[in-house]
């Protein structure tokens, strides 16, 4: 029997408890094998990132129930979290980490795509209000802010500054 990413997330989502969530499933079939991926996503954590005994009960307890569907289903299960530095989902990571500092892929004027760090501000509407961060004027007030279309912004993460 092959287990689809469908079933195995149902059952994901019946062993979960808040505040931890689901952040990412793979399932890699192949010939009477199975590479489950998961990574976990904790809702009420400044950056979100699950504690590695988060991520052990999860483990222990998806491992029981996998175990269940018998002997034929042979498994390999990672469980991890997210990630400080996760990839941002857009919009609406933009909401939940305001205020904290991340790395936006977005256009220059030269129509080139460039990263930079920025301080998350407030979302109004379609627009996110980000602060260019510099390592060196970190400590100084007055730093411009700009407005950018949501859409203008190809991807990005979270940023730990060490």
């Amino acid at each position: 029997m092959v287990y689809t990413e469908e079933n195995i997330r149902e059952l994901i989502l019946r062993v979960l408890a808040p505040p931890l969530a689901l952040f990412s499933l793979q399932v890699q079939n192949r010939k009477n094998h199975a590479l489950i991926e998961i990574e976990l996503d904790h809702l009420t954590d400044k950056t979100g990132s699950a504690s590695l005994e988060d991520c052990e009960t999860v483990s222990r307890r998806l491992k029981e129930e996998l175990d269940q569907w018998g002997e034929e289903f042979d498994f390999t299960l990672q469980v991890s979290s997210a990630g400080a530095e996760r990839v941002l989902r857009l919009p609406e990571d933009l909401i939940r980490f305001q205020g904290l500092l991340v790395k936006l892929e977005v256009p220059l004027e030269s129509g080139k795509w460039d990263k930079r760090l920025y301080r998350l501000g407030p979302v109004s509407g379609d627009s996110v209000e980000l602060t260019l961060y510099d390592r060196k004027t970190r400590h100084k007030k007055n730093q411009k802010s700009v407005s950018m279309p949501i859409a203008e912004i190809r991807k990005g993460n979270l940023y730990l500054e060490i």
